[in-house]
């Protein structure tokens, strides 16, 4: 916080004892000065630390979007990724990785110079405002972080971000968010065989078998990973639900209720999203599994050594290549596994659309294929016979 009557921004000026054009004396007392505007703190001389608060407050009120509401050429790109990250983007299943595209976004819509010299191609001219938010910009964004469906995701969320602003009132009007033509969904399913694979590998292998210690060696390092590949096969939960899955109630994580065979997978301090968490009954084969690791002290239905696991990416990969599997086994292939299995057994669509959180629509067009009543009506009139 600088102090004395230099420098740009707001900053404390002590404005020295003077005489008013009508006689009276005005005592010296610390100011504020920010361009032309001049505040009295109402501080003497001896209270710099009360003067200090006053700047703070006044910096606080001056920078804070939420005073009015804003045009599009007025508002500050980073203003508008700051309101949603305090008030949405921590509530996420995945907090740091929204607060990675929180930032690569900041860094790139707020700080153009700085990041436009990573860019390939002609640097776009921003002046950071939301009214940058165009068709070409969102292009070149796209071109700056080189990865398609990263960019996509990062978009997505500017996008919700502006959306947010707009209900708390910091932007006025609608602003368009251009988003990359939609890749391919993802096809690699696992079969039956693989999945048993992974399952045993993880459940089998010690420490040697991660690098860790010599032979013989008996304390099982994966067991997690396991746990989690049963968890996530068997309800197709996606891989934060199954992570902050408890067998203890807590309003910050999902509850699994061992007695009734439920499992409520949406945290009641968690706001609703378009990623439905359905609450569902666990199949009894899982349920069995759930008991006994229970019984074995667990608090969560993913542990290492007594903690909950918040990460198992890295993990995972190990465990895929030493099955020899492609890289296209990722954790959530899990739930694409899960629901692709249900679709060929010939699950009810408003079940199966209800118990994996999605809509129908969505399930028909990425896994309608798979169901064995999918175009058989074309295929029946197709081989009649006309009379």
């Amino acid at each position: 916080m600088s102090v004395g009557p230099t420098g740009k921004g707001p900053r404390l000026w002590l404005q020295p004892e003077r005489k008013n054009s009508n006689g009276s004396v005005e005592a010296a007392r610390w100011v504020i000065r920010d361009g032309n505007i001049k505040r009295s703190t109402g501080c003497p001389p001896g209270d710099l630390a009360g003067a200090e608060a006053a700047l703070a407050e006044y910096i606080a009120q001056k920078h804070d979007p939420r005073r009015n509401v804003g045009q599009p050429s007025h508002v500050l790109i980073v203003d508008v990724l700051n309101v949603y990250a305090r008030d949405v983007a921590h509530l996420h299943a995945r907090p740091r990785e929204s607060a990675a595209m929180i930032a690569r976004l900041a860094s790139w819509w707020g700080n153009p110079l700085e990041a436009s010299r990573k860019a390939i191609g002609p640097k776009p001219v921003l002046t950071g405002f939301v009214s940058d938010i165009n068709a070409a910009n969102c292009h070149a964004y796209v071109t700056f972080v080189g990865a398609t469906r990263s960019a996509s995701r990062d978009l997505e969320m500017l996008r919700a971000a502006l959306r947010h602003a707009q209900e708390q009132r910091v932007l006025e009007g609608t602003v368009n968010v251009t988003l990359p033509p939609k890749s391919k969904p993802r096809e690699r399913w696992l079969t039956r065989s693989e999945v048993a694979k992974l399952v045993w590998t993880a459940w089998r292998g010690g420490r040697a078998a991660n690098g860790r210690s010599g032979e013989g060696d008996n304390w099982h390092m994966r067991r997690h990973l396991a746990r989690f590949i049963l968890l996530a096969v068997y309800t197709g939960s996606r891989r934060g639900d199954v992570l902050n899955a408890s067998f203890v109630h807590s309003v910050d994580h999902g509850y699994i209720d061992l007695e009734r065979g439920v499992w409520t997978r949406k945290a009641s301090s968690k706001l609703a999203t378009k990623k439905k968490q359905t609450t569902i009954p666990l199949p009894l084969g899982l349920l069995s599994h759930l008991r006994r690791w229970r019984r074995a002290g667990q608090t969560f239905a993913v542990e290492f050594n007594g903690r909950k696991v918040d990460n198992i990416s890295k993990a995972f990969r190990a465990l895929v290549a030493e099955c020899g599997l492609d890289k296209g086994v990722i954790p959530h292939a899990l739930r694409h596994t899960a629901v692709t299995w249900a679709m060929q057994n010939g699950i009810e669509l408003w079940e199966a659309a209800g118990y994996f959180g999605m809509t129908v629509q969505t399930l028909m067009e990425v896994y309608g294929h798979h169901h064995p009543d999918h175009l058989k009506g074309a295929a029946a009139a197709m081989g009649k016979r006309k009379r």
